[in-house]
């Protein structure tokens, strides 16, 4: 007795509609016009967008091939463009121009995760005056052997100041203010400045690894920050790990009414260890108006999970228009 044939039918495919691909493909791209008007939201997608935006197009590209649609590799390459753009943007030069001949000064910046195996990498860095947090005790005697003015401010923040001018403390950390002001009395040309030594809590969770805040919190030390700077009545130097992306508002805030001397080449993430894949560059070296960076780079610290940053920074050459 012959068997039945059994009709195997095959599954039916999903239809998409390629105007789904179209809009899904423009939508990365309305980061640029929103990113502010996102506020808190805005500020948590800044932190995660490189991971986010990879996720996002190996989804679109698994549904396209799902769907019987090759619009989703679109809307794929789309995410992956919108990204390229939001990281790299901040990353690419903006010189302000050169600093004036003979008036340079040069700043370096190095949040050393407490790690003495970053003393030798901070000496030979050879800044005149050089910013750490995350520091203690045992790091600060080593560098106060190199450096013969410093300023020290333990707790948390930890924040010592480094230079070979005289310098003087002029506010400790405290609860709206999370680092260091100074005076560091420059000689010649380049003359008296203020340097803010900054460590801005994380405004993500960090499963109990040192301190942390809220995006909220954060946003706000920020704009605390940007207050104090903006009031003071000559040249200022802003250098320390502020956990904000330069991708993100809180930068934005900073730049604003600062100049980014680490933008005088090329720039770069500098936290590079487990947070490599996010892309963070969130140690930063701002100067006043009327001061430019030369020489801009970064300087590994064996130990520490963040690379140094150093420019040469001082009046500018030609007074920016």
């Amino acid at each position: 007795m012959e068997r039945d044939a059994v009709a195997v039918v095959p599954p039916r495919r999903i239809r998409s509609s390629p105007w789904l691909w179209l809009l899904l493909a423009a939508l990365p791209w309305a980061w640029f016009p929103l990113r502010d008007e996102l506020a808190l939201v805005g500020d948590v997608l800044a932190i995660v967008l490189p991971v986010a935006a990879g996720l996002a197009a190996v989804a679109a590209v698994v549904l396209s091939r799902r769907w019987g649609s090759w619009w989703g590799l679109l809307t794929a390459v789309s995410v992956v463009l919108a990204a390229a753009v939001a990281v790299v943007g901040p990353w690419t030069p903006e010189d302000a121009g050169a600093v004036r001949p003979g008036a340079g000064v040069t700043v370096a910046s190095a949040n050393v995760t407490t790690r003495t195996s970053t003393v030798p990498a901070l000496r030979a860095a050879g800044a005149d005056v050089l910013v750490v947090v995350e520091n203690d005790r045992r790091i600060d005697a080593a560098l106060a052997e190199s450096y013969r003015f410093h300023v020290y401010a333990g707790g948390t923040p930890a924040v010592g100041v480094y230079s070979r001018f005289p310098v003087r403390l002029l506010d400790a950390p405290g609860p709206d203010f999370p680092g260091v002001r100074a005076a560091v009395d420059a000689p010649g040309t380049t003359g008296p400045f203020v340097v803010y030594g900054l460590h801005v809590p994380r405004p993500w969770w960090t499963g109990g690894f040192g301190y942390q805040s809220t995006p909220a919190e954060h946003h706000r030390l920020v704009e605390e920050i940007a207050g104090r700077v903006a009031r003071e009545p000559g040249p200022v130097v802003v250098a320390g790990d502020l956990n904000s992306t330069d991708r993100a508002r809180d930068y934005r805030l900073l730049d604003a009414g600062l100049v980014d001397a680490m933008r005088d080449g090329w720039a770069g993430p500098t936290s590079v260890t487990q947070w490599r894949a996010f892309l963070l560059r969130i140690d930063h070296l701002f100067v006043g108006r009327g001061w430019c960076g030369d020489g801009a780079h970064r300087v590994e610290l064996p130990g520490s999970d963040h690379d140094a940053i150093v420019a040469t920074v001082g009046p500018c050459a030609v007074t920016p228009p």
